[in-house]
């Protein structure tokens, strides 16, 4: 959208007194921090878990042959068992809070250009629009589609959408180890074919996860994000509060360049 040349001069002037001291602390604003650290620690557990439970199916596997138990002791078993675990906790606890910190810094900066274009058309529109009216729009043209809650299933379609890899591994894993389970528990079958069964059924299965879990993330990127009204208008007091800063910015940068041009004047008089 285009602004106006002043707005936009001003906004280009703010950014460049902020660029190398106060970008990131501007645009990560530390109200959202709790909302990044839980969302990290929720990404940490479920991954951490979805590690977990495999290696521990491996290792009971495992204690079934003779040399591996009497090559091991216990703390080496429960360390084979966590480390895995805890590796896998803090490596995607560690990108998520990274994503989100870039994800939110990429929110408040989209904020502040919407409120500089809501200004603007504040100013030019002839039905003089309320700034709440045109915030409320701006998200809504995000591509979002509002519900009156957030049940299980938006819910469940929201993360598949953010991750459909991670649902396809969730999903596929287990069931590849229940088929190899179901398998293994038939005694008149040479292992040869209960690897070949696991393979063309556990096959089979990724297959129709994988066309299943991507066909409603392209459902999903086609019709939006569910979103409530009341985080819609989260949003819309995020952008006013924002616009309140942008404002406040404007009239210091203002003042400062009026004292500093005053006491140029000084200067050379």
């Amino acid at each position: 959208r285009n602004l106006n040349p002043s707005i936009a001069i001003t906004y280009s002037s703010l950014n460049n007194h902020n660029k190398h001291n106060t970008r990131m602390a501007s645009l990560t604003p530390l109200s959202r921090s709790d909302e990044v650290t839980g969302e990290a620690m929720n990404e940490g557990l479920v991954n951490g878990t979805m590690v977990f439970v495999p290696t521990l199916g491996a290792m009971y596997l495992a204690l079934k042959n003779p040399t591996f138990r009497k090559i091991t002791n216990v703390q080496s078993r429960t360390a084979m068992v966590l480390m895995p675990a805890l590796f896998a906790f803090g490596f995607f606890s560690e990108n998520k809070l990274i994503n989100r910190m870039e994800e939110v810094a990429a929110e408040t900066e989209n904020n502040m250009k919407t409120v500089a274009w809501a200004e603007h058309v504040k100013k030019i529109s002839a039905k003089d629009m309320e700034l709440h009216d045109l915030y409320r729009k701006s998200i809504l043209d995000t591509g979002v589609r509002v519900v009156p809650e957030l049940t299980p299933f938006h819910q469940a379609a929201n993360y598949v959408q953010l991750n459909p890899f991670k649902c396809i591994a969730g999903f596929g894993v287990p069931a590849v180890a229940m088929i190899y389970y179901g398998e293994s528990r038939k005694g008149h079958l040479p292992q040869q074919l209960k690897i070949l069964h696991t393979r063309v059924f556990g096959q089979a299965t990724v297959i129709a996860t994988f066309l299943g879990i991507m066909a409603l993330k392209e459902m999903m990127d086609r019709s939006g994000h569910y979103i409530t009204d009341d985080q819609v208008e989260e949003r819309v007091e995020e952008m006013r509060l924002t616009r309140q800063r942008m404002l406040f910015n404007i009239d210091s940068e203002a003042k400062r360049f009026a004292e500093q041009r005053q006491h140029h004047l000084e200067m050379k008089h």
